[in-house]
């Protein structure tokens, strides 16, 4: 080996079939992955928030990240779902005298489509900047998409991280340079046309046309609703001055509180309301969580799981009034009063409603395209009129269980916005995936793939009051979804099974030395 080009970087014996392993020399993080005889080497760190590959699990060429569920192909370095959006760097390999060798990094570029920008004469038009919008203009451009893409948002902010929102940004981690999803320059080199500060007033679907709140309009060939929602607001005299959590603006409001203030109430127990309570209590903050229900999230978790992660945020401090609501607030920021439904009155700098959220669909009223406060839409994502599709919080997809379900979290957003994108192209968008979302609770990870509307079993393996467990969700006996802390792998396993449609029976989910793993990697 005389080409100094070249560097060892582990023995060819320690990387065995379908073990991916992680290394490090120099500069280069590198995942080794032997595939049917042959070593690949790619970038070690998933390009969403930098979890080590190798702790997650591999299926034939695709590894899927222990973290948030990114999949990427170890052979490519592909981006094959989101979270993750841009492609791992690639190394060559070379194997001698019992060593292998990389050679010198081959760096991801965005695709740029074949044909000149602009040689395409369409207009695909994408309302809404979220996750969704986001991912279909990027999967647009990604597909060979030559023709214009304008994304419009009402928000004086280019497309930005959400979810951060309630976590790292609230706690001061991460600054505003955290937020935005891609550099200024993104969308201009990709021909991205990027409106922001503009609100959509209406959709003019016979003459293909959008119109917005300042008068101006624009045509479209294709569109894409992804409007996502806009936060549930108290019901209660005085309730105007609960502050929300929706946006980065919103962010940087109750930020601004957090950093006066040492005291705050947060109404609602939800995933966002709790991670916000971690944030505050983080801070420093006295903060206290007002909720109708018994036990936190039971309708998603169950009695057990939900009383686990009260459990979590009590020991760091955080103080529940639960089986009440809000009755009224009084006084001015940094004395607020609030009176509960039990009569009692606390006392808070600040209040934040934490209550859900509701489509925001009022610009498409007398097209016939949302029903009941949502988007329905078949399994390419298009609406009931031909050429315009919705994703994200306002689409509500085919559900052989329900009908129909709307799911509210980033992740299935970006996936559906990818989705549609290719869809609108007239390209096969391939399986449907399952539904999954993560939640730092009282610094714990939780992670949940599926959707159970209902469940009338729930089978653990491990143990929820140790905070290590995966706990199965079952209806009239059949896994609709799974939930678990620390047990990261299995999960990604149980995604799998349902995402092929063999999820595992009641008895095997109980049967720990039924191979979660072994049995997904055998679907296919």
């Amino acid at each position: 080996m005389e080409d100094v080009a070249w560097k060892a970087v582990a023995k060819d014996a320690d990387v065995l079939e379908g073990k991916p392993v992680g290394v490090e020399v120099g500069e280069d993080k590198v995942l080794l992955t032997r595939i049917r005889g042959t070593v690949f080497a790619v970038g070690r760190e998933c390009p969403h928030y930098q979890e080590k590959l190798e702790k997650g699990a591999l299926f034939g060429t695709e590894i899927e990240c222990k973290s948030h569920f990114a999949r990427i192909d170890v052979t490519t370095g592909k981006v094959i779902s989101a979270p993750a959006m841009n492609d791992l760097p690639v190394y060559p390999v070379r194997v001698d005298n019992g060593e292998i060798y990389i050679g010198t990094v081959v760096k991801p570029k965005f695709p740029k489509p074949a044909a000149a920008l602009g040689s395409d004469p369409r207009t695909f038009v994408i309302v809404g900047a979220g996750a969704a919008g986001n991912a279909a203009a990027e999967t647009l451009r990604r597909q060979g998409f030559a023709g214009r893409i304008v994304m419009i948002t009402p928000e004086n902010e280019r497309p930005y991280d959400r979810p951060n929102l309630s976590k790292d940004f609230m706690t001061g981690k991460a600054g505003e340079e955290w937020l935005p999803l891609r550099g200024p320059k993104f969308y201009p080199a990709q021909g991205i046309e990027l409106l922001i500060g503009k609100k959509v007033a209406s959709i003019d679907p016979a003459h293909r046309n959008v119109g917005f709140t300042d008068g101006e309009s624009l045509a479209f060939t294709k569109l894409l609703l992804a409007t996502g929602a806009a936060p549930r607001t108290l019901a209660a005299p005085g309730a105007d001055a609960a502050l929300l959590l929706r946006t980065a603006e919103d962010a940087r409001v109750l930020l601004r509180a957090a950093s006066q203030w040492k005291r705050a109430m947060i109404v609602g127990a939800g995933f966002i309301g709790l991670e916000l309570a971690s944030s505050l209590r983080e801070r420093g903050l006295a903060v206290t969580v007002v909720a109708q229900e018994s036990v936190p999230l039971s309708h998603i978790v169950g009695d057990r799981v939900g009383a686990y992660i009260k459990g979590l945020h009590e020991a760091k401090g955080v103080v529940f009034a639960m089986d009440r609501t809000v009755r009224g607030i009084e006084g001015a920021e940094g004395a607020r009063v609030v009176t509960l439904s039990d009569g009692t009155r606390r006392e808070a700098d600040f209040v934040v409603a934490g209550l859900g959220v509701v489509p925001v669909v009022d610009y498409l009223e007398g097209t016939g395209i949302a029903a009941d406060g949502m988007v329905p839409v078949d399994g390419t994502m298009q609406t009931s009129v031909a050429d315009i599709y919705a994703a994200g919080d306002i689409a509500a997809v085919l559900d052989n269980d329900n009908g129909r379900r709307r799911v509210e979290h980033w992740v299935v957003a970006e996936r559906q916005g990818a989705r549609a994108a290719l869809c609108m192209l007239g390209k096969d968008p391939g399986r449907q995936e399952v539904d999954v979302f993560w939640s730092k609770q009282a610094g714990v990870s939780v992670k949940y793939v599926g959707h159970a509307k209902h469940f009338d079993q729930v089978i653990y393996r491990g143990a929820v009051e140790e905070g290590a467990f995966l706990a199965g969700y079952y209806h009239q006996g059949a896994l609709k979804a799974a939930a678990t802390i620390g047990m990261a792998q299995e999960i990604i396993a149980v995604e799998r099974l349902l995402r092929f449609g063999a999820a595992p029976q009641v008895a095997q989910f109980a049967d720990r030395s039924f191979d979660l793993l072994a049995a997904a990697r055998a679907v296919s």
